[in-house]
C-alpha cells in the first residue's frame, strides 16, 4: 500500500493539476489551515475548480503540443546558440517553477541568476547544479543602500514593507509578517551582467521590479523578452504598481503580450467564505517591438515553448526569415 500524501503534497498535487502549477507563496498554509478547520480536504478542490483561472484553463482550446514543439524546435535551430537568461528574484520554489523551464525541452541554457538570501541560491545549486548556472547573491536594485525586509515566507521578502492594514482584508495576504530586516547594498543590473544578448529576463523581486528595470536601460536594449511580476494593489508600502512598469516598458520599446499566472484572494468575512474576487497580482510579459532577426527568432522560441502562443511563433519566424 503507498503511503498517504503529506498535507503539502496533498494541496501541491492539486494545484498541478488544477491549475497547472505550484501553489503560489502562502497558498499551502492557507489551504491546510482551512482543511483542519472544516474537516473536509475537498474544500482546497472545490475551492481551486470554482476559481476563475481554473475555469479559463479549462475553457481555452489548447494549440496541438505537436505544433507548438515543431515551432520552437525550428526556432531553436535557427537561433544556433544556447538561450540566455536572466533572473532576478533566482529562488528555487520546487521543481518546474521557473517560467522558463520549458525551454530545457530543446537543449541546455545560460542563466545567470540573483538573490540576496544565500541560502535560498545553494538549495537550488544542490537541486540544480551543472553547466550554463551562474547564481550570485546579489540584491539587485538602483545601487544605493536599502532595507530588506526578510518575511516569514521566504519568497515575499521585499525591499519595501509589508502593507499591513491593506493585507488585513485577504486571508492569505494576512499570514505574511517581517521576521527580520537588514541592510543591503543593491547592485544595477547594468553594472554586474556581462555583455550579450538576454533573451528572457524574469524579475520576481515582491514590488521591486520597476527599481530594477530603471537602472537597467543598457539591458534593456539587448533583451527580447520580460516576465516580470506586477502588483495590481498595494501588498507592499511605497510599491510601484502595474501601470507604472507598463508606462516604463512601452517607452523603452516594449508591448504587452499577456498577464499570466495570476494571484486573486478573497475578502476576509464572518462566513469565511473562499472565492477568486479580488486580482492583486499576475506575471505580465513583454516583447521587445524589433526587426532584429536573433531577437525575433528567441522571442519565437519563447512564445512557443514558454507561453503555448502558436501564432505569435509563426509570425515572429516568418518576421525573421524576411529580415
Amino acid at each position: 500500500m503507498s503511503p498517504a500524501l503529506s498535507p503539502e503534497a496533498f494541496v501541491t498535487g492539486l494545484y498541478q493539476s488544477c491549475l497547472g502549477r505550484l501553489p503560489e507563496p502562502g497558498a499551502v498554509d492557507f489551504w491546510i489551515d482551512l482543511m483542519q478547520q472544516r474537516g473536509d480536504p475537498t474544500v482546497v478542490l472545490a475551492g481551486l475548480m470554482g476559481s476563475e483561472e481554473f475555469r479559463a484553463r479549462a475553457s481555452t482550446a489548447s494549440p496541438s503540443d505537436d505544433k507548438l514543439a515543431a515551432l520552437a524546435g525550428d526556432a531553436f535551430r535557427r537561433l544556433d546558440r544556447r538561450p540566455r537568461v536572466v533572473d532576478v528574484g533566482a529562488q528555487l520554489m520546487g521543481p518546474g517553477s521557473h517560467p522558463y523551464d520549458p525551454l530545457r525541452a530543446f537543449g541546455q541554457l545560460d542563466v545567470v541568476g540573483f538573490d540576496p538570501l544565500e541560502h535560498r541560491l545553494n538549495e537550488r545549486i544542490a537541486a540544480e547544479a551543472g553547466d550554463g548556472l551562474l547564481l550570485l547573491p546579489y540584491a539587485i536594485g538602483d545601487g544605493g543602500t536599502h532595507t530588506l525586509h526578510i518575511n516569514n515566507a521566504d519568497a515575499t521578502s521585499s525591499l519595501f514593507p509589508l502593507n499591513a492594514a491593506h493585507n488585513a482584508r485577504f486571508p492569505q495576504l494576512a499570514a505574511f509578517h517581517t521576521v527580520r530586516t537588514e541592510q543591503v547594498a543593491t547592485r544595477r543590473l547594468d553594472d554586474v551582467l556581462a555583455a550579450g544578448p538576454v533573451d528572457f529576463l524574469k524579475l520576481d523581486i515582491q514590488g521591486a521590479e520597476l527599481m530594477v528595470l530603471r537602472s537597467a536601460t543598457k539591458t534593456l536594449a539587448r533583451t527580447a523578452v520580460i516576465h516580470c511580476e506586477v502588483e495590481f494593489s498595494p501588498i507592499y508600502e511605497g510599491q510601484p504598481l502595474y501601470p507604472d512598469v507598463q508606462v516604463f516598458l512601452n517607452a523603452e520599446g516594449f508591448e504587452l503580450i499577456d498577464l499570466v499566472w495570476s494571484g486573486k484572494d478573497y475578502y476576509a468575512t464572518p462566513s469565511g467564505e473562499s472565492a477568486s474576487d479580488r486580482l492583486l497580482w499576475a506575471d505580465a510579459v513583454f516583447f521587445k517591438q524589433t526587426d532584429d532577426r536573433d531577437v525575433m527568432i528567441a522571442q519565437a522560441l519563447i512564445a512557443a515553448a514558454v507561453y503555448g502562443k502558436p501564432t505569435l511563433a509563426e509570425h515572429l519566424l516568418s518576421k525573421a526569415a524576411a529580415a
